[in-house]
């Protein structure tokens, strides 16, 4: 006999359950799940991770996460890649971030996966100047936030094979409030088409985002837009694909 369970929603555990050992049986998911929380003694910068400082930009642990502080000069960058977390779309991934932001002025931020797995630069992924999307990478899909914008929300960007595009959030759809945590996700389908959630509320989606057989890696990065140092505090970084 087969069962099945679909839940809409969530399952939430109360009183008792939330409270002792509540499965039994042999959980065996037909999803991979990673977590980077950053609950260590110490950043594992040769085998996890790649930073790029930028002169006395720095990255380092903090209570719930790591902090990434541009240094106190325009245009200073700090950026975190997750290159030994590679995804393709032929396994459906998803990847989702938790940060925050201590000012909401004077900076630039990407979110994304691109196709750098490792970062050897102060460039970011994508900016925009007034409504135009400007990337350095060949692929690479997710958000991002530049004050240097006509308007400071935050655009879901992506090129795919250099030729870059985007869409400007509402207010509604991405509130974008400092010193708030806010969790965005990335989910890619086998051919490269995107869905953008923005606070676990999807907000947009962008067919062949990125192109489909090209390995890609998370990354995070914070650049100032003027002489004051700015700090993001990313807690985690989450990927689900498939086995």
């Amino acid at each position: 006999m087969s069962h099945k369970v679909y839940v809409g929603d969530s399952i939430e555990l109360k009183e008792e359950a939330n409270q002792k050992v509540n499965f039994k049986g042999y959980f065996n998911p037909n999803k991979i799940m990673k977590e980077w929380n950053f609950k260590e003694l110490a950043l594992d910068e040769t085998n996890q991770y790649t930073k790029f400082i930028d002169t006395t930009s720095a990255v380092a642990l903090a209570n719930g996460g790591i902090t990434l502080t541009t240094a106190a000069t325009n245009t200073k960058t700090c950026s975190y890649a997750f290159g030994a977390l590679r995804v393709l779309c032929a396994k459906n991934p998803v990847v989702e971030f938790k940060l925050q932001l201590d000012v909401i002025t004077t900076v630039a931020v990407n979110a994304v996966l691109t196709d750098a797995l490792t970062e050897a630069s102060g460039a970011l992924p994508f900016t925009i100047s007034g409504t135009t999307i400007s990337d350095t990478a060949t692929d690479a899909v997710g958000f991002c936030l530049d004050t240097e914008q006509t308007t400071d929300r935050y655009y879901i960007v992506n090129t795919a094979t250099g030729t870059q595009g985007g869409t400007l959030l509402s207010a509604a759809e991405a509130p974008w409030v400092a010193a708030t945590d806010i969790t965005v996700r990335i989910m890619l389908d086998t051919s490269g088409n995107a869905k953008y959630f923005y606070n676990e509320r999807q907000v947009g989606y962008k067919a062949t985002a990125v192109t489909s057989t090209v390995a890609l890696a998370p990354y995070v990065a914070i650049r100032n837009n003027s002489a004051a140092a700015h700090v993001l505090t990313l807690r985690y970084v989450r990927l689900w694909e498939d086995v």
